[in-house]
């Protein structure tokens, strides 16, 4: 029991330190760079890609490799098991888009937003700078994202499923609002937000393995991705 008792509190330690390691990461993303005498702000589109691209993917492998004991073995299993676990937890997937497409229709339709600011913004750099998005939306963030936001949880609510599931949604979604939201009204899309973060979750919970949700998050953003690429071409 008492061993029990240490290895609890040392998950919780590494999942609120790996959380903490995100958010300061997150905050002084654009900073760091200075430290070597060069300014974000002074860089071109292109050369602003690299670098956000180069430092979320170097947060991303150091995250992997706290949790190496967790992501080697589940991604193992995963690689064994890849058809049976699609199989299995597919469904939950439209069970996301169904949940996020009513959230989105109740939200637009009793209010004058259209659509939310984060979705804007991805937009306004899709045209910009396609292949950035693509990888940052598509490649990295599923990784980062999950390994964050659920794993980590996961060690901090290791007892309870639906604490997990609760707060892991709710971070979530406000992670994607929060930062970009202008008016109260914008704070309404935190629930389209945080259906894919209770879903993910409950996958995570129900599998035990990291790389299923992570595989159904890079579904979800690369479909998203293609569909809004295809309606930019469009139009």
């Amino acid at each position: 029991m008492e061993k029990a008792n240490r290895n609890n509190l040392k998950n919780m330690f590494i999942g609120f330190s790996v959380i903490l390691l995100y958010l300061i990461s997150s905050t002084f993303i654009y900073d760091f760079i200075e430290i070597f005498g060069i300014k974000y702000s002074g860089l071109n589109n292109t050369l602003r890609a690299i670098y956000i691209v180069c430092y979320q993917s170097i947060l991303t492998l150091i995250i992997i490799y706290i949790y190496r004991k967790n992501f080697i073995p589940d991604f193992k299993d995963f690689k064994k098991n890849f058809k049976t676990y699609i199989d299995k937890y597919i469904k939950y997937w439209f069970l996301m888009l169904g949940l996020m497409f009513l959230s989105n229709i109740i939200i637009t339709r009793f209010t004058t937003v259209e659509v939310a600011e984060n979705q804007e913004t991805i937009i306004k750099l899709l045209k910009e700078i396609p292949i950035y998005t693509f990888v940052t939306t598509v490649i990295i963030a599923p990784f980062l994202e999950e390994l964050v936001f659920r794993l980590s949880f996961r060690k901090i609510f290791a007892k309870t499923d639906i604490l997990f599931i609760l707060f892991s949604g709710l971070v979530f979604g406000s992670m994607h609002v929060i930062g970009t939201c202008t008016t109260f009204i914008d704070l309404l899309f935190i629930i389209p937000y945080s259906i894919p973060g209770f879903i993910f979750a409950y996958i995570y919970s129900k599998s035990r393995n990291i790389c299923i949700p992570i595989s159904i998050h890079l579904l979800h953003n690369g479909i998203m991705m293609i569909l809004q690429l295809l309606l930019l071409l469009v139009n």
